[in-house]
């Protein structure tokens, strides 16, 4: 089936800010596990170079493609409510990143003995359980904005295999990431694992019921949310089983 030439430019758009978002999820989390040199320089006080530059460039960036990303979906067409709740996903998702960093990096830096238990207690508590549940708020509205205005303006044809293979190719990339970030911090990420289940539910359960029939392939968004989440759930689960851990 030849695809409309609205249909080409729909997906050419997704496909590069699917990329330029693949890249700095891929950087973003590189600068966690490599690149321990310069990155650990100081900069502004107690933080390093790699809090700025996850705070200053990773998480603007992603922000700046999450939100071209839904007027590229919706093709001018952006449902009121999604609007509201990208705006909303864009507001946790950068609080949740900026309360991270500096509380994790406090943690580090000082000594356990040089602040009473009650202040490194808060801190703990602002980092490890405040600070990722605003970001996953903000990762749950992200999903679900992206997930449902794909399935309200689906594509008028189906993606072209070429297509198809691009954004498989953009799957593997965040489920790396992904699966990089869930499977090696057990059990601390179990929690992560359920919020990304429930980011992807609705958009599921809004395709099943809603779509009425129409195949994935109308739903380019939906061909990265759906394994991406899905998909790294189950690679993650069944990476601790086959070592043992849950």
């Amino acid at each position: 089936m030849q695809t409309p030439s609205t249909d080409r430019k729909t997906v050419r758009g997704l496909l590069l800010l699917l990329a330029g978002l693949a890249v700095v999820a891929l950087a973003a989390g590189a600068s966690r596990m490599f690149w321990k040199g310069w990155q650990m320089a100081a900069f502004a006080d107690i933080l390093r170079w790699r809090e700025a530059l996850s705070m200053f460039l990773f998480a603007p960036a992603l922000v700046v493609f999450f939100w071209f990303l839904v007027r590229c979906v919706g093709r001018g067409r952006v449902n009121p409510v999604v609007k509201v709740a990208s705006l909303l996903a864009v507001y946790f998702v950068a609080c949740g990143m900026g309360m991270h960093d500096p509380a994790n990096r406090m943690c580090g830096f000082y000594p356990a003995e040089a602040m009473p238990p009650s202040v490194r207690q808060s801190l703990v508590y602002f980092d490890d359980v405040l600070g990722h549940q605003v970001f996953w708020t903000g990762f749950v509205l992200a999903a679900w904005a992206l997930g449902v205005q794909q399935v309200l303006t689906p594509l008028d044809g189906r993606v072209s295999p070429f297509a198809g293979v691009l954004f498989a190719g953009v799957d593997l990339a965040l489920l790396f990431v992904f699966f990089t970030n869930l499977a090696f911090e057990f059990p601390q990420t179990k929690q992560d694992c359920r919020v990304i289940m429930a980011a992807a539910t609705l958009p599921t359960a809004f395709w099943l019921v809603r779509a009425r029939g129409r195949g994935l392939l109308r739903m380019p968004m939906l061909l990265v949310i759906l394994p991406v989440c899905w998909g790294s759930v189950t690679l993650t689960w069944g990476y601790w089983l086959w070592k043992g851990m849950p």
